[in-house]
């Protein structure tokens, strides 16, 4: 079936700069990193210096041998003090009177876990840089195992189906929401199947910056990980989107709105079809799953009704 005019032009016209990535790169087939990692320069420019840690994407951005796969800037650094470090870039090159932009990008075991305290220093002190979270909802680099952000129920090499435990047990953390209640100048949620809203929010976030602080926190599935065909990454990624696993929002000083509302959300059930280490949750466990996505929808749904309610003291927003 022929698109309709004009549908392709939405997210293409966000793309004015040129793709700095070699055309082959060492990312697995399906990954959306590779996808994101492409989209976030042609939407924010070139001029873009990204430091980041051990991760999936670190041996895109950190080259192989004396080569690279890209023409960015790149620093790299430790998942523990990830946030300080972008925070010593952004301050030198303003001290240096030079024009550009840091962006601090890593995966959910640094931004959740690992590098969370620096995290929320950098937002409690409203440093000038850009935080990318790709959440891939664990470590997957290094032999997926669970992160903070993993959901319940999902199979990990540190929470596997078995006799006793079958998945995580836990709840998983809302982690852009943390970062919003530290009122920073922007934070949003973002991910692949809705381009045009993921170049909108970098757009944002990048005039953002000229005030302080800002947050991306974007849903990067992991075919690998989690056991889902390659060929489904953008699936599996909108129907996060209609079941309200992952719904899309902003925060400006705090102050949230829904930037896509789904008018009948879809079960969670027909998300985890997709995906292998769900496969064996039960009736009991998918009630659970959806419990919680309806409480944090619940939660955001609340708060994005307070936005033409509250305003923040004046002081506040100086």
């Amino acid at each position: 079936m022929a698109a309709k005019k004009g549908k392709l032009t939405k997210v293409l016209d966000h793309l004015k700069h040129e793709d700095p990535f070699s055309k082959g790169v060492a990312f697995c087939p399906g990954c959306g990193l590779e996808l994101l990692l492409r989209f976030i320069p042609q939407v924010m420019g070139n001029d873009i210096v990204i430091t980041g840690t051990p991760s999936c994407s670190a041996p895109v951005l950190l080259g192989q041998n004396n080569q690279s796969w890209h023409k960015l800037s790149y620093f790299g650094t430790l998942m523990t003090g990830a946030a300080a470090n972008a925070t010593g870039l952004a301050r030198y090159y303003r001290k240096a009177g030079i024009d550009n932009t840091v962006v601090c990008f890593n995966g959910d075991g640094t931004a959740a876990d690992i590098g969370f305290g620096n995290l929320s220093g950098a937002a409690e002190r409203n440093e000038p840089f850009i935080y990318i979270c790709y959440d891939n909802e664990g470590y997957m680099n290094t032999g997926i195992q669970k992160s903070g952000t993993t959901p319940f129920g999902a199979t990990t090499t540190t929470t596997p189906k078995g006799s006793v435990h079958k998945g995580k047990n836990l709840r998983r953390m809302n982690l852009a929401l943390k970062m919003a209640m530290h009122k920073i100048p922007y934070a949003a949620t973002a991910t692949l199947s809705d381009l045009d809203d993921l170049a909108k929010k970098l757009l944002k976030a990048k005039e953002a910056k000229e005030r302080g602080f800002a947050f991306l926190h974007v849903f990067a599935p992991c075919t690998t990980g989690w056991g889902y065909a390659p060929e489904n990454t953008i699936e599996v990624c909108r129907r996060a989107v209609k079941t309200n696993y992952f719904p899309l929002w902003e925060a400006v000083d705090g102050k949230i709105r829904m930037t896509k509302t789904v008018k009948k959300p879809k079960p969670v059930k027909t998300y985890t079809e997709l995906i292998k280490k769900f496969a064996h949750l039960t009736e009991e466990d998918h009630q659970i799953l959806q419990d919680d996505i309806d409480y944090e929808f619940c939660i955001l749904g609340g708060l994005s009704v307070l936005e033409g309610e509250c305003q923040l003291p004046v002081s506040a927003q100086d």
